[in-house]
């Protein structure tokens, strides 16, 4: 399994790009899940036709439980599937927790 991240400055296309690349990789006959880790889920987003999905954290504060795959994943274009790690309000705190757990705790 390889994982990668794609993080940078915010408005430079990172969902946009990300979203491409798992669209195609998974069109390769590839496995991909995508962890979207912006609070508006734009990456995952484009892969749901704007369908939105519970996030990782926002699961957690819910139910006060981690939950399982089938909880917060939603499969998208070209069968990609689709998770939103979740985290604090924009401009406040870290997702960096969101991202680690989702990255970590998952393995396809």
């Amino acid at each position: 399994m390889k994982k990668y991240a794609i993080y940078g400055k915010g408005g430079i296309g990172k969902s946009t790009i990300t979203s491409a690349l798992s669209a195609a990789v998974a069109s390769m006959g590839y496995r991909v899940m995508q962890i979207g880790c912006d609070p508006k889920a734009d990456s995952t987003s484009n892969l749901l036709n704007g369908q939105g999905l519970t996030s990782v954290m926002e699961y957690m504060r819910t139910h006060d439980e981690s939950p399982e795959l089938d909880d917060i994943m939603v499969q998208g274009f070209q069968g990609v599937y689709c998770v939103e790690a979740g985290g604090p309000t924009p401009g406040i705190g870290c997702v960096g927790r969101g991202i680690l757990y989702s990255m970590i705790f998952w393995e396809m």
